[in-house]
């Protein structure tokens, strides 16, 4: 059979597709079926993103940042905030915790506090009471244990619980804890009667001048909680509520080192941002770092410098959280709040201030 050169050429370009196709599909066959493989797997997901993690802990807890932190290594940090009694159970939800709450029965953590702090470079710690009363927690764990925790002022006391407080209340309560027990600062659970009075609207900024006389007479800072909390299990307040009461009491007592306690907690939004603008508005805002993002750290610093920035873990018990939000169980833990500082636009000489030398300083002790 003859075959015009034309045709010889159309031929040979179809049996050219032809092996190119066959090569083309030969190459694709394996690709293909590892990409039908990778669909069929579970994606890989990060700890904590959109899944209850349990008690599971991610890799930074062990071998992030914070060992390489300067104040760790030498074992100089102090910890502005902690707590070590909670509940001996943890529920699983909002409702749950709540109810555990309800029951009051109390674990005392104070052992695994120390352990943990031995384990993160933690020198000591002021230790504030919650939910057990302040008298307990002074005789049974921070008396035994001088070397390792400061006193500081704390609610509820035995003549408190169950009442309803008043700022005359409040004043005799704040002058038997730093002239009888030697306390060096008004902790959280007591300094947050500054705020919780004006939350009654009872009360004015103006009408708690007898508990601010007894802080001056003193000379001791007050530390305020501040911005959500996920263990807060039976109220709501908007960012800009809480913010109104603390800029209030700023304002009416410029004389008081005033220690916003989380710089607005977990929630760089709305929260930390709030936190922020409070340090950058009075002199007497000083803050400590337990639960903030690197990013709220960072920016504090950069407003109003180290010195009045304070390194907080808000530890309250050995574990994470077993409620709230997946991603944030672990804001409690030393590692976490550790990491903060060593991910935070800071210098060392900053973050030395930060994890022990302003505390010291505005606490009155020797430096480490």
């Amino acid at each position: 059979m003859k075959v015009s050169r034309r045709e010889w050429l159309r031929l040979g370009s179809m049996a050219g597709m032809g092996v190119g196709l066959s090569s083309a599909a030969s190459k694709a066959t394996p690709a293909a079926a590892q990409t039908s493989a990778n669909h069929r797997a579970a994606p890989q997901q990060k700890w904590g993103m959109g899944v209850d993690p349990g008690q599971s802990l991610p890799p930074e807890a062990t071998n992030g940042p914070w060992r390489n932190l300067r104040a760790v290594k030498e074992r100089k940090v102090f910890d502005v905030h902690c707590h070590a009694y909670a509940a001996r159970v943890q529920g699983h939800n909002y409702k749950e915790e709540g109810e555990l709450h309800a029951i009051s029965k109390w674990q005392d953590y104070t052992n695994e506090l120390i352990a943990a702090m031995d384990r993160h470079g933690i020198a000591q710690a002021a230790m504030n009471s919650a939910h057990e009363t302040y008298e307990t927690v002074v005789s049974t764990d921070v008396t035994p244990h001088l070397d390792r925790f400061v006193r500081s002022s704390g609610m509820p006391t035995n003549d408190s619980k169950g009442k309803d407080l008043t700022p005359q209340m409040v004043a005799e309560i704040y002058r038997t804890h730093l002239e009888r027990d030697g306390c060096v600062l008004i902790g959280e659970t007591a300094g947050d009667a500054f705020t919780s009075l004006l939350r009654q609207k009872k009360y004015t900024a103006k009408d708690l001048k007898p508990m601010a006389d007894v802080v001056m007479k003193h000379d001791v800072p007050v530390q305020m909680h501040t911005g959500w909390s996920a263990t807060v299990v039976r109220s709501y307040q908007a960012a800009w509520h809480w913010a109104e009461d603390v800029g209030a009491v700023l304002a009416e007592y410029p004389d008081i080192k005033f220690i916003l306690g989380h710089t607005g907690g977990e929630r760089a939004t709305p929260d930390g941002w709030e936190a922020v603008r409070l340090a950058f508005s009075f002199d007497n805002a000083y803050v400590d770092t337990s639960k903030s993002p690197a990013e709220i750290v960072s920016e504090v610093v950069r407003g109003i410098g180290a010195e009045r920035v304070m390194f907080g873990s808000d530890w309250n018990r050995p574990e994470i959280l077993g409620y709230g939000p997946f991603h944030t169980r672990a804001v409690y833990q030393h590692w976490y709040n550790l990491n903060t500082i060593a991910n935070a636009d800071l210098t060392d000489d900053q973050r030395d201030w930060i994890l022990h030398k302003s505390a010291r300083k505005l606490l009155k002790l020797p430096q480490a």
